[in-house]
């Protein structure tokens, strides 16, 4: 069993239904994109007694669906920023619960967002945890990723 995969279950079914009133549901196929749409990558760096990152993956077109209704706009309205906001709010508040779970001190960065064709990937960091979930019809997943531990030499 992965590292913190029931944890990022239970967070994101309650972020997603309490902030969006959306139920997504975990789904036991592959994290991939249909029909080759770009992905949004929303990251959170964790630092200090544990050091690595919670990443979220989410097609665009689900990202503008989620920023419309939480900014109760038309999803004609949403900007580029507001759809960057709120998969950022989104992955912090993910990132947030994952890091009540780590030794501390540990500190979470501010959120960063980019585009991607295949998912937010992290030089010097090994995957730990992923789950991939379904809304909509659209796949988006939940990674926990931690820094590779260098040898002293």
């Amino acid at each position: 069993m992965q590292q913190f995969e029931n944890e990022i279950i239970h967070y994101t079914k309650d972020i997603w239904k309490s902030i969006l009133d959306l139920d997504v549901n975990k789904s036991e196929d592959a994290f991939s994109q249909l029909g080759g749409e770009s992905i949004l990558a929303g990251c959170v760096q964790i630092t200090g007694s544990w050091e690595g990152a919670v990443a979220l993956d989410c097609p665009v077109e689900l990202a503008k669906k989620v920023a419309s209704i939480m900014f109760q706009l038309k999803e004609e309205e949403t900007t580029t920023d507001l759809v960057e906001d709120g998969l950022g709010e989104l992955t912090n508040m993910t990132g947030g619960n994952i890091k009540s779970l780590l030794p501390e001190p540990c500190y979470l960065s501010l959120p960063a967002v980019t585009m991607t064709q295949h998912g937010l990937r992290i030089p010097g960091s090994e995957l730990i945890s992923t789950v991939t979930f379904k809304c909509w019809g659209y796949n988006f997943r939940v990674s926990v990723l931690k820094k590779i531990e260098k040898d002293d030499e």
